[in-house]
Formats: structure tokens, sequence, C-alpha cells
């Protein structure tokens, strides 16, 4: 008895820690799961051009917090492809809480064209 609830409390306290990411880990660890460039609106000597504005996507559940981040690359990756694009802005993304406690990424972005010749997946 007394092993089966350590091992929950080790399994609730694995679990729930692994939730979301700080803004730096996001911002660190989402544009090298991207084929697309990552544009930093703070950049000034990069030249974009807006080809949608205001996109969401959910990205379906994973099993760890890198799978969501993986699972919401892909789904930035083929709106900019959709787009016409070759580039992506983070305006905003959020970790929901969704059945059973687990959760799922959601990322407010905006997909863009840029002049710009470093390898895709690299800061612009």
């Amino acid at each position: 008895m007394r092993i089966t609830k350590l091992a929950v409390a080790i399994f609730v306290l694995l679990t729930t820690s692994c939730m979301s990411m700080t803004p730096t880990q996001f911002l660190d660890s989402f544009p090298t799961a991207t084929n697309s460039y990552f544009y930093d609106p703070s950049d000034t000597t990069v030249d974009c051009v807006a080809m949608v504005k205001g996109r969401k996507y959910v990205a379906p559940i994973g099993m760890f917090i890198f799978d969501d981040v993986r699972y919401g690359a892909r789904g930035v990756d083929e709106w900019v492809q959709a787009d016409h694009g070759n580039a992506y802005s983070i305006n905003n993304y959020e970790w929901k809480t969704v059945h059973d406690g687990a959760t799922q990424l959601i990322i407010y972005f905006d997909t863009l064209w840029c002049t710009d010749t470093r390898e895709p997946g690299q800061r612009l």
C-alpha cells in the first residue's frame, strides 16, 4: 500500500512538473523544431512581408512536452507553406489543460515571406 502511494505520488510529480515551459525554453526550442525561418520582430535588419496575420494552431496532444512542441512546429510549418511564405513570427502561445490533466499547446503566429539566406529553423 505504501509503495503504491509512493509510486502514484512520483508519477503525479513527474507528469505535472513537465506540462509547460518558460518563455525562454519555448523560444529556444520551438525554432529548432520547425523547418521555416523564425522571425524575431525586434530584428530590424531583416525585411519581411506578412502573408497572413493572426493565425492560431492547436497542436495535437503529445505524450511529453517536447512532443507538444514538435507537433506545434509541424502545424506552423504547414501553415507557412500553405500561405506561400518561408517564415513565421510567434505572437503568443499557451498550454491549456484539457481532459484528464493533459495539456495542449496553442500557438498564435503570423506567416511571413522574408528575404534572407540563413538556414531554415534558424532565427532571422
